[in-house]
């Protein structure tokens, strides 16, 4: 899907038909591509929802504005654990390999569509929602690996990624969230990609799976994972310029909101934390998707630095709200929810979540 300007955005997302999404949103090539406008922070989900009904009534948007409530959920969970969202939140009963099959990492698993949707993954940064779940499954429960190297990994290669959807996803695929793992069936993997593929090491019962050694495809690992060197933007504006100007405001790799306060006459600079981003977290596709989106700006410029050089700005900086970016400087602007009548608190499950969300007035949708 060619990224869309915000407008073109606006006009998609009034065009999208919520009650088929309803009934075809687990079959692959049925999602509706808002993730990494949602992750890159080009649109917030208040405004998603806010477009959807302007074209669906609330009953047919039922669903989709019930997957948008999990993002909403996951970035709370990071907000209330912080950094306790990448260690384990409930001790697993087995024990775990440290490494990630060479299998997945080459998309010779055997299982035709988790090694196709991984040279997807690889091309594109992108994979269908369904698809990470069967690839985490296999990594997690079949292969019996570490889901946080599984995790990391995924995560770099995703144009979408955001560590509270993904990291947690992975926990919750591991069984270390709620308890209960997740398994890749070849069965359900045949159905939900309408392709037929027999006698595979997954064609057997979700009981099988539960108790099988590891398949032989999936025993070698790889304990690198080295990523190639990627092309990094370079600064288009100096810290001594920034120290100069008595209003900034500062943008993140997930705050590139081109409606973000229009009518200000600030500088406005994306951070562009270069220890972070030369550690050999992420591929080009990620690299390229944050620039593309920084472009959408007008007069965005780019500085490459850690945070802490702009320590002594911060009553000249604004900023937008992220789990991610909690220790940068400057004054944080008002976090824009889906639900912001939900008591700001830890809920250990999404459902128990959603019950809460569903305690609003009746004159706020959904």
């Amino acid at each position: 899907m060619t990224r869309l300007t915000r407008t073109q955005l606006q006009d998609y997302i009034r065009g999208i038909d919520a009650a088929s999404y309803s009934q075809q949103r687990n079959y692959l090539g049925s999602s509706t591509r808002l993730s990494e406008y949602i992750t890159r922070g080009s649109i917030s989900l208040p405004d998603v929802r806010q477009l959807l009904l302007e074209t669906n009534s609330p009953e047919s948007a039922y669903k989709l504005i019930n997957e948008l409530a999990w993002r909403e959920y996951w970035q709370l969970v990071w907000r209330s654990r912080g950094d306790g969202i990448f260690e384990y939140i409930r001790p697993l009963r087995q024990t775990v390999r440290a490494g990630i099959p060479e299998a997945i990492l080459n998309a010779t698993t055997g299982i035709e569509v988790i090694d196709n949707s991984i040279r997807q993954l690889k091309s594109s940064g992108y994979i269908h929602n369904h698809e990470r779940l069967w690839l985490a499954g296999l990594v997690c429960n079949v292969a019996h690996c570490d889901w946080k190297i599984g995790a990391d990994w995924m995560h770099s290669q995703l144009i979408d990624g955001d560590f509270a959807s993904n990291h947690l996803s992975w926990q919750w695929v591991a069984g270390s969230y709620t308890g209960k793992p997740y398994l890749p069936q070849q069965q359900n993997i045949n159905s939900y990609s309408r392709t037929v593929q027999n006698n595979t090491y997954l064609d057997v019962s979700y009981e099988a799976l539960s108790d099988m050694a590891i398949p032989g495809p999936l025993q070698k690992l790889d304990t690198t994972q080295s990523l190639t060197d990627v092309r990094l933007p370079t600064s288009t504006i100096s810290l001594q310029a920034l120290q100069e100007s008595s209003e900034i405001l500062l943008y993140s790799p997930w705050t590139l909101d081109p409606s973000w306060r229009t009518e200000s006459a600030a500088v406005r600079v994306l951070l562009f934390d270069n220890d972070w981003f030369t550690r050999g977290n992420y591929t080009q596709n990620v690299i390229d998707s944050i620039v593309w989106f920084a472009e959408q700006i007008p007069d965005l410029s780019i500085l490459c630095a850690e945070p802490s050089v702009l320590a002594g700005l911060t009553d000249h900086i604004t900023r937008k709200p992220y789990p991610g970016i909690a220790n940068w400087p400057g004054r944080v602007d008002r976090l824009e929810l889906l639900f912001p009548g939900v008591p700001d608190k830890l809920y250990n499950s999404f459902s128990a979540f959603w019950k809460q969300t569903q305690k609003r007035p009746v004159r706020d949708p959904i």
